[in-house]
């Protein structure tokens, strides 16, 4: 999906204003445009474009499998009838089809997502008073991310060897996630390659191996990349969706999936066009900014505020501090070539609540945080458990050797107590194990001093990791996150009022940007989040657009998707063991 933009032509300002009259029309006229839905069968052959739908939605949210659902008419009164439902009848008739799975294309206003019919509850005939209709639900590209398992090692044969026992590398995240990806994919390929200094180069890229691969990861230089270290750790028994999640929440990046159909430019510069219709290309992206510097709110009278992100001395909780005398650059958004976008370090969208408002409904959801301590732990430190079991084996066997001397002179005889190490460890290891130095206990002073005097006190991880390890760090910090305090908005918009919602330079904002809102209950204050979910549904009256902003992390059910997302990180790891 590319925007396709107009040279001005005229000279005067009067020619201009005519002009951008006429794009902005144009631009309303395709925002307010039905979604776009073609078929395709298994092999991504095109079966042709839904029309006369029921009805449609598509569910997007950052980082997670999202749906497309199509809801069609079905008849068989005549062969008119038959005509026009045959995208219910095709979906219907798997045997003349010849293929199961049937694939979509939605696109919506320079969105294009792709889909692949849900394996276990894809199609449903329903027949009722409400009129008969084939009702397809499919699982959007994310869910290929969830087919893909790490290999402990890429490069030799699954079934006869992996050796170590799990995947690890350390590197920036969004490369160290797509350079673990890329290796799977070629083992899947089961291609034969060579390993350059840096496999993602785009010069040593050698395409003829990805031809005809599903899933193709775009190359990247390692050191273009500006995302924080990371350590990607996986095992064959977790997908590359289940390793990066924790690692994508942390670096607040987003998984980039984009469907490629033959007549698309190429998918990045040199890649060329001849690639298989349908073939997937997934990068990663930054749509936050919150490392380099972005808006998080500001107010409606005197402007937003700028700040960057940075890790305290615990290397947990995150401060955040002003950018203050920065010169700001508009230069992307005075190029026309680049369409209507949201810069990550610039978000301009604002939705502000009055009578005369793009919002149609808005539930606003303030937090304040959890508790000012957090503990995580369970198991000691690499090396201290095996120190005191060493120390206790040594000190028993010496205590064998002196006791045996000590009898022998009072009874006169020569007596061997032996050695006593073996035995006092059998009965002093469950009491010393994992009591020195087997908790991580960080306050978040920063939280506390905004909360006040009355406060939480503490909160743990009921997840054991191994203390003063990575695994303990992740931990820390995944807790942290789950308990930080948060403001998040949903909003029911109306498009183009007065912001364009969509992508690919064809709308000012779309799934994964920032966005700012108001409520006339907390004027002037704006706050600016990330749009964490996007729902697109179209019926017999119009397109509706309901966008759920801030933190998806749902509160009631916290702890459960903390320990999830460490289970997730932590399966390699326990396998090497870095921890137990």
């Amino acid at each position: 999906m590319t925007v396709t933009l107009e040279t001005f032509p005229g000279s005067s300002h009067d020619d201009f204003v005519l002009w951008s009259r006429g794009m902005r029309d144009r631009q309303v006229d395709d925002a307010y445009a039905a979604p776009r839905i073609r078929l395709y069968d298994g092999n991504l052959v095109y079966a042709g474009t839904v029309c006369g739908e029921v009805s449609s939605s598509s569910t997007e949210i950052v980082n997670e499998v999202g749906t497309i659902q199509i809801v069609l008419p079905i008849s068989n009164d005549d062969d008119e009838a038959i005509r026009r439902t045959w995208a219910a009848h095709w979906a219907l008739d798997e045997d003349a089809r010849g293929t199961s799975n049937i694939h979509v294309i939605w696109e919506y206003n320079g969105i294009r997502r792709g889909g692949r019919m849900n394996p276990q509850s894809g199609l449903k005939l329903i027949e009722d008073d409400q009129g008969d209709r084939v009702e397809l639900t499919f699982l959007d590209d994310m869910a290929e991310l969830q087919n893909v398992m790490v290999a402990s090692n890429p490069f030799l044969p699954l079934s006869l060897a992996q050796i170590p026992k799990a995947w690890m590398v350390y590197a920036p995240a969004d490369y160290a996630l797509l350079v673990t990806f890329a290796f799977n994919l070629f083992r899947l390929n089961l291609t034969n390659f060579n390993v350059s200094a840096d496999p993602m180069n785009p010069d040593t890229w050698d395409y003829s191996l990805w031809a005809q691969s599903q899933i193709v990861v775009k190359p990247r230089m390692l050191g273009d990349s500006t995302a924080p270290m990371a350590l990607v750790v996986g095992s064959i028994k977790t997908s590359i969706y289940d390793v990066a999640a924790p690692v994508l929440e942390d670096a607040e990046l987003q998984w980039d999936l984009q469907r490629w159909l033959t007549g698309d430019p190429e998918p990045w510069p040199g890649a060329g066009t001849n690639w298989r219709n349908g073939t997937l290309f997934v990068d990663i992206v930054d749509k936050s900014g919150f490392r380099n510097g972005t808006v998080l709110g500001g107010n409606a009278l005197t402007g937003m505020v700028r700040t960057f992100a940075d890790l305290t001395g615990g290397q947990v909780e995150d401060s955040y501090d002003l950018f203050t005398g920065a010169p700001i650059s508009d230069t992307e958004f005075r190029n026309p070539l680049y369409g209507l976008f949201t810069h990550p370090q610039r978000p301009h969208v604002v939705y502000r609540a009055g009578d005369i408002s793009g919002i149609q409904s808005s539930e606003f959801n303030i937090s304040p945080g959890g508790a000012g301590r957090i503990t995580v732990g369970g198991q000691s430190m690499p090396g201290v458990n095996a120190l005191i079991t060493a120390a206790v084996h040594y000190g028993g066997d010496v205590l064998g050797d002196n006791l045996g001397v000590v009898i022998g002179v009072g009874l006169g005889v020569n007596v061997t107590v032996g050695s006593l190490g073996g035995a006092l460890d059998a009965f002093l290891k469950p009491i010393y194990s994992d009591t020195i130095l087997a908790y991580m206990s960080i306050p978040l002073l920063l939280r506390v001093a905004r909360q006040g005097w009355g406060h939480y006190l503490e909160t743990s991880s009921t997840n054991v990791t191994q203390a003063f390890t990575p695994a303990g760090v992740m931990d820390l910090r995944a807790r942290r996150r789950e308990t930080d305090p948060d403001t998040g908005f949903t909003f029911a918009v109306t498009q183009c009022a007065p912001w364009i919602i969509g992508g690919a330079g064809h709308g000012d904002w779309a799934c994964g940007d920032r966005v700012g809102g108001t409520s006339r209950y907390l004027m002037p204050r704006v706050w600016v989040r990330r749009c964490r979910s996007l729902q697109v549904s179209n019926d017999r009256d119009g397109v509706k657009i309901d966008a759920t902003m801030g933190d998806l992390r749902p509160q009631l059910e916290a702890l459960d998707r903390m320990i999830a997302l460490i289970n997730k990180a932590m399966g390699g790891l326990q396998q090497i063991g870095l921890f137990g």
